[in-house]
C-alpha cells in the first residue's frame, strides 16, 4: 500500500522466470458451474494456500530486492507473472497481443558527483552520506551555504523568523513527523527569504519512512519546490544541534552562530518504460463479453533502504503486496479453469508504480488495453495476509454496491471463515491510497479488500515467514466468488448515494483531502 504523501498536496501551493520456482501444479480443469456450492468447490480446489506460499517465497525473496519501480527485479517479477498466466491458460490482454503494458516512469536521480551536504564547526567539516544520513527533495537547483537559523518546530517557524535567515539555511525540527505542519516550515522559509531548508526528522518516523518518502518524491516534481530541501536522519540532526549547543524540543528560534551548513542537490531525469501485466478470461455471453470486471493488485514494493536492527536492508514486501499479487494469480487460475466462463469478461491487472503514487494503475485506467467504456467494476487486493485470521476489511464499502456484495458472499459462504469488516481507520483515507482509486477517478465503482496495516508495514521485516498464506487463500476465494457474481449478474455494480457524492466532489473540487 502506498505511503500517505500528505506533503505533496501541501507544497503545491536478478532472476529470470525460467529460474523461478514453479508453483504447485493445480488440479484438472473444473466442470461448468451453475450454483454457489459448485463455485465454492472450484474455489477450494483451485485456490490453494500452498501455491500462495510458493508465490510469496519467490516474489518476496531477497533476490527480488523489494521489487522497486523501476528495477531489474521488477522486470523479473513481471516475467514471473506472465509465465504463471500462461501456465494457467489466461488470455493475454496487454499490448500487441502480449501480457505486458509499458508505461513511462520518470525518475529524478541525484547526481552524487554534483551534490553534497555538510556542516562545518570551527574549521572541521562533517560531510553527510546521501541515502544513509540525509535525503534530498527534488527542487529548483542552487547552492545553500551559511550560518543556519534553527526553529524547533514548524509552528514556531511560522510565528516569525529573524532577519538572519535571509539567504541562509533554515533548520526546522519535525517533532510529529511528516505531517500536515510540514508545509508551515516551507512557507515560513519562503516568506523569510531562506536559501533552503534542513529538516530534522523525529525518531518515530525516522529511517525507513523518511527515506521511502525521499524515494517516492524522486518521481517527477523537479522544480516544484521553491528552494533546495534536505532532511537529516534523527541522530544526525541531534549531532547538528549538539554542535551548536542546542537541544531538541520546545524553545525559541535561534541563530546557530558557531557553525556553517552547506548543501546542493542536482537531479537528472531518466525515463523508464516499466511494466503492468494484464491477462483476462473472456466472458461467455455475446452481449456482455465486452464488459469487464477488473481485478487488481500491485506487484511492486519499495526496494532497498536503510538497514533495520537486524542488518536487513531489503524491504521484501511479502504482505505489501506480494500477498495481493499471489491472490490475483490464484483467482485468475480458478476463473480460467471453468469450462463455462461467466457472462462478462474478467480482467486480471497486476500493476507497478503503486508505491510511487498509484502510477501504474492510473496509466492503465487512463490508457486501457481494452475499451475504456467496457470497464464496469474494479476489485483491488492490497495486503491480504496478516492480522486476525477471520477478518477482511472492505475499504470503500459505502460507495458502491460492491460493498454489499462482499458481505453477501461472505455470508453465503461460511466455509471461507471470513467476516467482512469496515474501514478500521477512516482517518487514514485508505480509499484514496491504493490502485482501485485510479478507477474511481474514471467513474468506475471499486472496492479494496485488505487485512490492513501491521507493525512490519514498509519495513524489512515484512517477510514471507510472517504471512498467513491460509488467510490469503481464503480472501482470494472471496475475491473469486465476488468477481464471478459481478461478472455473471445481469446488472453491473452501481454507485450508492455516498459514491455519487464522492464523484461530485472529485469532479467539482479536485482531490479529496489527503490525496496528492
Amino acid at each position: 500500500m502506498r505511503t500517505h504523501l500528505v506533503l505533496l498536496s501541501l507544497l503545491l501551493f536478478g532472476m529470470a522466470p525460467a529460474c523461478a520456482p514453479s508453483p504447485t501444479p493445480g488440479p484438472a480443469p473444473a466442470p461448468a458451474v451453475v450454483d454457489a456450492a459448485a463455485l465454492s468447490e472450484v474455489a477450494e480446489r483451485r485456490i490453494l494456500s500452498e501455491t500462495i506460499r510458493d508465490h510469496l517465497d519467490y516474489l518476496a525473496s531477497d533476490e527480488m530486492r523489494g521489487r522497486d519501480t523501476p528495477s531489474p527485479e521488477l522486470e523479473d517479477a513481471a516475467d514471473y507473472l506472465v509465465a504463471r498466466f500462461q501456465e494457467l491458460g489466461v488470455e493475454p490482454a496487454g499490448e500487441e497481443g502480449g501480457f505486458i503494458q509499458r508505461w513511462p516512469f520518470e525518475v529524478l536521480s541525484l547526481n552524487r558527483a554534483e551534490s553534497r551536504a555538510l556542516m562545518e564547526v570551527d574549521g572541521d567539516r562533517r560531510e553527510w552520506r546521501y541515502a544513509e544520513e540525509y535525503f534530498a527533495i527534488p527542487s529548483l537547483p542552487g547552492q545553500v551555504e551559511g550560518v543556519p537559523v534553527y526553529a524547533p518546530d514548524p509552528a514556531t517557524a511560522a510565528q516569525g523568523l529573524p532577519a538572519e535567515v535571509a539567504g541562509a539555511p533554515l533548520v526546522v525540527g519535525l517533532p510529529e513527523g511528516l505531517g500536515p505542519d510540514f508545509g508551515l516550515a516551507i512557507q515560513a522559509g519562503m516568506q523569510a527569504g531562506a536559501a533552503g531548508v534542513v529538516l530534522l526528522m523525529d525518531e518515530e518516523t525516522d529511517a525507513s519512512a523518511t527515506f521511502q518518502l525521499a524515494a517516492a518524491l524522486e518521481g517527477g516534481i523537479a522544480g516544484e519546490m521553491p528552494f533546495p530541501i534536505i532532511g537529516l536522519r534523527h541522530d544526525v540532526g541531534q549531532e547538528l544541534l549538539t554542535s551548536a549547543g542546542l537541544e531538541a524540543g520546545p524553545g525559541e528560534v535561534r541563530v546557530m552562530e558557531n557553525l556553517v551548513v552547506s548543501f546542493q542537490s542536482t537531479f537528472e531525469p531518466e525515463v523508464h518504460e516499466v511494466p503492468n501485466v494484464v491477462g483476462m478470461v473472456r466472458g461467455s455471453d455475446p452481449e456482455l463479453a465486452d464488459e469487464y470486471i477488473v481485478l487488481t493488485a500491485h506487484f511492486d514494493h519499495v526496494g532497498v533502504g536503510p538497514s533495520d536492527e537486524r542488518g536487513d536492508s531489503i524491504y521484501s514486501g511479502a504482505d505489501d503486496n506480494a500477498s495481493g499479487t499471489a491472490a490475483l494469480l490464484e483467482v485468475a487460475g480458478a476463473m480460467a479453469s471453468l469450462l463455462e466462463a461467466p457472462a462478462r469478461s474478467v480482467l486480471f491487472l497486476a500493476v507497478s508504480g503503486e508505491e510511487k503514487g498509484l502510477l501504474g494503475s492510473a496509466w492503465f485506467a487512463q490508457n486501457p488495453t481494452i475499451p475504456a467504456e467496457g470497464m464496469v467494476a474494479a476489485l483491488n487486493m492490497d495486503m491480504v495476509s496478516r492480522n486476525a485470521p477471520d477478518t477482511v476489511h472492505a475499504i470503500g464499502e459505502e460507495y458502491s454496491t460492491i460493498g454489499r456484495l462482499a458481505h453477501e458472499v461472505a455470508r453465503d459462504h461460511p466455509e471461507l471463515g471470513l467476516v467482512v469488516a469496515p474501514d478500521p481507520e477512516p482517518e487514514e483515507q485508505a480509499f484514496l491510497r491504493s490502485d482501485h482509486f485510479s478507477f474511481v477517478e474514471q467513474g468506475i465503482p471499486a472496492l479494496m479488500l485488505t487485512t490492513w496495516l501491521h507493525d512490519d508495514y514498509h519495513l524489512p521485516s515484512d517477510t514471507p515467514d510472517r504471512a498467513d498464506e491460509d488467510k490469503a487463500a481464503r480472501i482470494a476465494r472471496l475475491a473469486f466468488l465476488m468477481a464471478h457474481r459481478m461478472a455473471d449478474t445481469p446488472d453491473p455494480p452501481t454507485w450508492t448515494a455516498e459514491g455519487e457524492a464522492l464523484l461530485e466532489q472529485l469532479a467539482g473540487q479536485g482531490p479529496p483531502p489527503g490525496q496528492p
